[in-house]
């Protein structure tokens, strides 16, 4: 597979001169252009700059919206209803983000949920949030339908991911990121770019048959629930929680992101918990490296190298990409330079 390397300072320039280009605010346009870039360096490259093409092409039909307008519909001591307006998921999630840490420092929890938004990246670029603060972050939203629940096969629920994170005290924080589907959408649009097949046991055709072909599951097919009927009961509950408390879209309501026809309204639950009013903070971050370094020590099983910590994949790509450098495939690459032409940005940036 051809593919060519970039400075992730390189990538993230050219999406935020696209963006601006486009008639995004700048300081929004930074915060998108961040999101997708950060996601590229924790390897996670479904959700990195192969999305900008998408989100570009959904604000060119009027789907999202220039500038984000951040309204508190409801407010309580320790939670909030926000209305992003159909502004852009990032922006949403980070309002979303700070306002539960705000009201995590006076009441110990904080939760806000978002409507109105569109799609936000990776649930980790928001509870990290948290875990700067000394507290610890989770995040999750809804999508549009790719995946049937447990034992059919029309596609009902989003890949709807889970995010917790948390302080580690001189370990890196762990961090548990991951869609209720055994892999997200992305993973499958970004197998068919680069014209590689799909494991077996990751979606179904549009028959229900399981399908090696990533056409196959973005053509009426649907993603497998994460752990069977496990991952669809966590599936259920994260639109309970991002999409009917919210007031946003749920299930097969959130509109899908690839057809230009309306609005997503994307519903975003986000939850800060302030370590201190549980106990000593200094206890809690020193159990966590105990419990760090008693995980990394712990017996092999046969055929393993290492036990991972949720997250340290990620941290260990992050460390890497930013001295090496991010892939990015030729079926991508030509996708990002033909929108460079179209807004007059090279890529790289002259």
């Amino acid at each position: 597979m051809q593919q060519e390397i970039f400075p992730s300072g390189v990538l993230k320039e050219f999406a935020v001169r696209v963006l601006e280009a486009a008639g995004v605010d700048p300081e929004e346009s930074e915060v998108v252009a961040d999101n997708l870039v950060t996601a590229n360096l924790r390897g996670i490259d479904s959700h990195g700059i192969v999305r900008l093409p998408l989100y570009v092409e959904r604000l060119e039909a009027g789907l999202i919206a220039r500038r984000t307008k951040i309204d508190v519909v409801r407010d309580a001591p320790a939670a909030c209803v926000l209305d992003a307006n159909n502004g852009w998921g990032a922006v949403a999630g980070l309002a979303g983000i700070r306002q539960a840490i705000e009201k995590a420092r006076r009441s110990g929890v904080g939760v806000a949920v978002v409507r109105n938004s569109n799609h936000f990246g990776i649930a980790a670029y928001y509870a990290q949030e948290a875990v700067a603060e000394t507290m610890i972050g989770v995040s999750m939203t809804n999508a549009s339908a790719n995946m049937a629940p447990w034992g059919g096969c029309d596609p009902y629920f989003g890949t709807n991911p889970i995010c917790v994170a948390v302080p580690a005290g001189k370990e890196r924080p762990v961090i548990y990121d991951g869609a209720t589907s055994v892999v997200a959408i992305g993973k499958i649009v970004l197998a068919a770019k680069k014209g590689e097949p799909i494991p077996l046991d990751w979606a179904l055709d549009g028959r229900g048959n399981p399908t090696t072909d990533p056409g196959a599951v973005m053509a009426g097919g649907t993603l497998l629930p994460l752990g069977g009927y496990k991952g669809y009961g966590l599936a259920l509950m994260v639109d309970v929680l991002s999409g009917i408390l919210s007031g946003a879209a749920f299930g097969p309501y959130v509109s899908n992101l690839r057809r230009m026809d309306a609005p997503q309204n994307v519903g975003h639950f986000f939850a800060a918990l302030n370590i201190s009013a549980f106990l000593d903070p200094q206890e809690f971050l020193e159990d966590m490296e105990r419990l760090v370094e008693d995980i990394k020590h712990a017996r092999l099983a046969a055929g393993s190298r290492e036990i991972y910590l949720p997250g340290e994949i990620e941290w260990n790509w992050e460390e890497r990409r930013r001295r090496e450098g991010i892939p990015v495939p030729e079926g991508v690459l030509e996708e990002l330079r033909a929108l460079g032409e179209r807004y007059r940005v090279d890529l790289p940036c002259e």
